[in-house]
């Protein structure tokens, strides 16, 4: 590392309003941090003005935020709108605190765990399929973004909960979920904004957020108060115990974990799946070969759990689907005291943007990066500058810990849509990709299907 006497300055954007904002940051705050990043070698700074935003990109700086220093890159201030929603949750969580909410939650995403999951999540896509076949016989089209989301908030709800909630219930969970999401979305980009500043959507985003408490809670108290536990996640919380002190999740505790993991899990899969689609629809090619192994592997119908290891081609097309549609392509950091990254310089309280979007593009990293190609993922190809530049998931201490179950329904649902149907987008649908925390085609994905 440079030495912070022989630090280069941080290149910055341009020159700033008199708001010490850029107009495009306030206009498409997504679109302008992706712009900024891609034209600077992997660290710029957004203004000259007095908040201290940087963009990230490069993978050896990425690294050395969530890596070889991250105790100076805590999640900050900027998750302020997250923890409003999410609590102290893992995603939001720091220190002492989340190590032990980590190590109390790991047991639920072991192998085992994700084994009894099996027989849930695949009843779940076969109900899927059946209402695809439905819609395809009447020449309806699918949007598999909206299905994607039903699919998962099915899946993540039996997941969490057994089948401790029915029907009725489960669909104000999601609506609730919903509001709650499309609020957070609002929010995110709030860090800028002056303190005091009334903002539209305020309350509404808090009532919502105050009526899906009442729901979790009551879901607690009611599995606290049962004879007889199932051994979902909501089970496993509830039994988790820490090895030192003895001590049980309280209620804040578990809501905070459930209201994470219920917003995470069911959003960025569905949103993963339908870029998959999207890629798919494109390069039916690629499609047919997902089938041809499927064939080879004795796949017939949707996959054991034991199965998914033996689909390599499929994880290499749903790994390369990642590289160019992160589910999150943007997180958020903040610096604790200041650091030399590279030759660069970063202050105290910076408030830091890593971009694995920009990162999982740029050609330095990536021959040909904006094409399609699940092969790039071969192990002959995938090497360790490769590795550095790629990580849909995160990296380091606190890389997602649903990521394998995360894949394992991804597996699932892409098995599910390829050996059942041929598929290509709607005529006339243009693809716009939108940021809403996740990045989403603007106005869903429709699908014309025809049964394989």
């Amino acid at each position: 590392m440079t030495s912070s006497t022989e630090a280069t300055p941080v290149p910055v954007t341009g020159k700033p309003p008199t708001a010490g904002l850029r107009p495009g940051l306030l206009r498409d705050p997504f679109g302008y941090l992706m712009d900024a990043s891609a034209r600077h070698d992997g660290l710029v700074r957004i203004g000259p003005g007095p908040l201290h935003i940087y963009a990230v990109s490069h993978p050896d700086y990425v690294r050395r935020m969530l890596v070889t220093n991250a105790a100076n890159y805590p999640k900050g201030s900027m998750m302020g709108p997250f923890r409003a929603a999410l609590g102290n949750g893992l995603v939001t969580s720091e220190g002492d605190y989340w190590r032990r909410q980590r190590r109390l939650m790991q047991p639920a995403f072991h192998s085992e765990q994700l084994q009894a999951m099996e027989s849930h999540i695949t009843g779940c896509a076969a109900r899927a399929v059946e209402r695809w076949r439905r819609a395809a016989g009447q020449g309806n089209p699918v949007d598999i973004l909206d299905e994607g989301i039903r699919l998962n908030v099915e899946i993540v709800l039996g997941t969490l909960f057994s089948t401790s909630i029915d029907a009725p219930r489960a669909e104000r969970l999601r609506a609730l979920t919903s509001r709650v999401f499309v609020g957070l979305a609002s929010k995110v980009w709030t860090f800028f904004i002056p303190d005091g500043l009334p903002l539209p959507g305020a309350n509404a985003y808090r009532r919502a957020v105050a009526e899906l408490d009442t729901e979790i809670y009551r879901i607690i108290a009611e599995r606290r108060a049962a004879d007889d536990r199932p051994r979902d996640l909501l089970g496993l919380l509830l039994a988790a115990e820490d090895a030192d002190s003895g001590e049980r999740m309280s209620d804040l505790q578990l809501r905070d974990e459930i209201f994470t993991l219920f917003m995470a899990g069911y959003e960025t899969t569905a949103t993963g799946t339908t870029w998959i689609a999207y890629e798919l629809a494109r390069h039916p090619e690629i499609a047919d070969a997902m089938v041809g192994e499927l064939d080879r592997v004795g796949v017939d119908g949707l996959p054991a759990f034991a199965d998914l290891p033996r689909l390599e081609y499929q994880r290499r097309v749903i790994d390369e689907a990642f590289r160019l549609h992160p589910p999150f392509p943007i997180w958020f950091r903040g610096t604790i005291e200041a650091d030399t990254v590279g030759p660069y310089r970063l202050p105290k309280n910076a408030k830091i943007v890593l971009n694995p979007h920009i990162t999982h593009r740029d050609p330095r990293f990536w021959n040909d990066p904006e094409t399609f190609d699940p092969d790039r993922f071969t192990p002959e190809r995938f090497d360790s500058t490769a590795r550095l530049a790629y990580y849909p998931f995160g990296k380091g201490s606190r890389i997602c810990i649903g990521e394998r179950l995360a894949v394992t329904i991804t597996q699932t649902v892409v098995t599910a849509l390829v050996r059942n149907f041929e598929f290509t987008i709607s005529d006339g649908f243009e693809v716009i990709p939108r940021y809403v925390v996740t990045c989403q085609p603007k106005g869903g994905l429709p699908l014309v299907l025809r049964e394989r």
